[in-house]
């Protein structure tokens, strides 16, 4: 089954719809999404090239080891997603919620991050090169060996946070 056909079937699974709880495995990616309730779903060793993720849900999600490429994800709930070991290049992020997330072993290169918030949220081992962004909040995220090479946050809002 496509990376496309096992997402689909995890929306409706998770809206009570007929599908089957999904993880995607070793595929690849480069759809548009909207809407879709994503929680729990598990990307491990996925490409996402090009893919667009808009107002969907991703809470208790768990990513491990992808590849996204010119991806944008936008009005999304992230909530206490875990990402690890992950690479995100030319990505948008805007408008998602990433309250307890964990972001762990990451790289983002030229990602653009608008309007995130991270409250509570753990990084370790995170690389943000020649990224940019703004209105970025946070209160109480702690960061360990965190990388922000050539990059240039404007409004960034933290509160008891502790990176490195």
């Amino acid at each position: 089954m496509s990376a496309h056909s096992k997402i689909l079937q995890h929306d409706k699974w998770r809206k009570g719809q007929g599908g089957a709880p999904a993880g995607v495995a070793g595929g690849s990616d480069g759809n548009a999404y909207a809407g879709l309730d994503l929680n729990l779903i598990t990307f491990s060793s996925s490409t996402f090239s090009g893919s667009s993720f808009a107002s969907t849900t991703f809470q208790d999600a768990v990513w491990t080891a992808c590849q996204f490429s010119g991806c944008s994800f936008s009005q999304c709930d992230m909530q206490r997603i875990a990402i690890s070991g992950c690479t995100f290049v030319d990505c948008t992020f805007s408008a998602a919620q990433l309250k307890a997330s964990t972001l762990s072993d990451c790289t983002f290169t030229r990602c653009n991050w608008t309007e995130l918030n991270f409250d509570a949220s753990h990084w370790s081992g995170l690389k943000l090169l020649e990224c940019r962004g703004t209105q970025v909040s946070a209160t109480n995220l702690q960061g360990e060996q965190v990388d922000f090479t050539g990059s240039q946050f404007e409004n960034m809002q933290l509160t008891n946070a502790r990176i490195n």
